[in-house]
């Protein structure tokens, strides 16, 4: 009876007994079956949990997946027309940099958005899905590529637009205009016999006969640096404007401008008259650059309508 073990079992008020008797081989082997199916219960929980894992996260890659896929595709046709837009960048960018004067960027130059990082990596970043292979790297340098491309042309429209601000200022102090707008050049610019003085010298401006009292007006944006006598001159005007040019306006009859004052072309200076040295009322008119005198007429446009409709403006 020594290898006979028991198991009782008592009622809750103690009023029942229930004696087992049960052999320790069968106890041990009932204990190792419940741990055998125990465990057996136990690998299959695990596994499908393990696979209901596995197949949740496989699904959701591959959603992932197509969702990528999508995007690098649509990403490859957008990196097409940005290329495409980008050559008609540059070919725009040309032609306003010839209008402007400017040099056109050196082929070189351009080439700089080719350069730069490259995305090379140990494995393979081929994409499936595509009629054909996708390379990562590739779009990612055609991205980078373009973005130095814009940088490039973002400075290259920086520079155009300084330059256009800069010639639209300076044909603002272009002595562009007749400073009268009735009468007629009785003496040109250069070499000629002296009305008065009967010796050959240089005109170093126009003569512009017209009734005293015509209006002049100045031909282009300037400062007042001198009103007043001025020898053979008579009443005279000059004005300074930017980038080295002056122009002088004398015989005048009236001076309608102040030492110091601004005024803008088309603005009335002053009015015809016969002062100075002169022998009928005309308009001695000068145009000097850097100091230097040049012929006016190589500067002012003749046409009487568009002098007016300037002068009109202002």
């Amino acid at each position: 009876m020594n290898d006979e073990s028991r198991l009782i079992f008592i009622s809750k008020d103690q009023t029942r007994v229930k004696e087992v008797k049960i052999s320790r081989a069968r106890l041990i082997g009932s204990i190792s079956l419940f741990l055998v199916l125990f465990l057996v219960a136990g690998k299959f929980g695990l596994d499908y949990l393990v696979d209901f894992s596995y197949d949740s996260t496989i699904k959701r890659l591959e959603r992932t997946n197509q969702v990528l896929q999508s995007r690098l595709s649509d990403m490859q046709t957008q990196i097409k027309g940005m290329n495409s837009e980008m050559s008609k960048i540059a070919k725009e960018d040309d032609r306003l940099r010839l209008a402007l004067g400017l040099n056109e960027l050196d082929s070189d130059v351009r080439q700089v958005g080719i350069g730069g990082a490259k995305y090379d990596y140990t494995n393979s970043d081929e994409v499936s899905g595509f009629d054909g292979p996708v390379s990562l790297s590739e779009q990612l340098s055609a991205v980078d590529k373009l973005e130095r491309e814009v940088k490039l042309e973002y400075e290259s429209y920086r520079d155009l637009i300084a330059t256009f601000q800069k010639k639209q200022d300076s044909l603002a102090y272009l002595p562009a205009l007749r400073p009268i707008l009735t009468g007629y050049v009785s003496s040109s610019f250069g070499r000629r016999l002296h009305p008065i003085l009967r010796v050959y010298r240089h005109h170093e401006g126009i003569d512009i006969s017209a009734k005293r009292g015509t209006p002049v007006y100045a031909t282009a944006n300037g400062t007042v640096t001198f009103a007043k006598k001025n020898g053979g001159y008579g009443k005279m005007i000059m004005l300074d404007h930017k980038y080295g040019f002056q122009t002088r306006y004398g015989h005048l009859n009236k001076i309608l401008v102040r030492h110091g004052q601004y005024v803008k072309r088309g603005e009335k200076i002053g009015e015809v008259g016969n002062t100075g040295l002169s022998t009928a009322p005309h308009l001695h008119y000068e145009v000097r650059f850097k100091g230097k005198p040049v012929n006016p007429s190589s500067y002012y446009f003749d046409e009487i309508g568009l002098n007016k409709e300037v002068i009109s403006r202002q």
